[in-house]
């Protein structure tokens, strides 16, 4: 089941997921930079490290860098992530991607938080276009996620 929760700013997204798996199991998905690129199928993505950026390759779409911003294992990992990898990831030209997780009865509540909208789109129209955008991608994201923590 996909809860789903959308902060009214147009800064940030917000969106959790019960998946029955243990927490280690979704951290070491989740940690892992970039995997939130792309369509579920991970033969399609390329990731290669240049320095502490990884950029993700994911034809036709392009290429887009992922800086790992800090890690608390097995509760928290966040990333700043952009859209070109050419130029070094700050707070003016990327998003802010965090995953808290915790368990939860039998399982595991990943929550992620995506923000930094507003400083990375000068206009209201693009700045909305990426909100709705990664809103129904981190649906299919989580989703995602959820299927391959859940495997056994």
């Amino acid at each position: 089941m996909i809860m789903t929760s959308s902060d009214v700013s147009t800064d940030r997204i917000e969106r959790e997921i019960l998946i029955m798996a243990p927490i280690e199991r979704v951290y070491q998905l989740v940690s892992e930079p970039g995997w939130f690129i792309g369509d579920g199928d991970p033969s399609k993505r390329t990731i290669t490290r240049e320095g502490d950026v990884f950029v993700v390759s994911y034809p036709p779409y392009g290429r887009f860098p992922v800086l790992p911003v800090r890690a608390d294992a097995p509760h928290y990992v966040s990333f700043r992530g952009g859209d070109d990898p050419e130029t070094p990831l700050d707070d003016g030209n990327s998003t802010l991607v965090e995953f808290f997780l915790s368990e939860h009865e039998d399982g595991t509540m990943l929550r992620v938080v995506e923000s930094g909208f507003a400083a990375m789109y000068a206009t209201a129209e693009r700045r909305a276009a990426a909100l709705e955008d990664n809103s129904r991608g981190w649906e299919m994201q989580l989703a995602i996620a959820k299927r391959d923590a859940e495997r056994p």
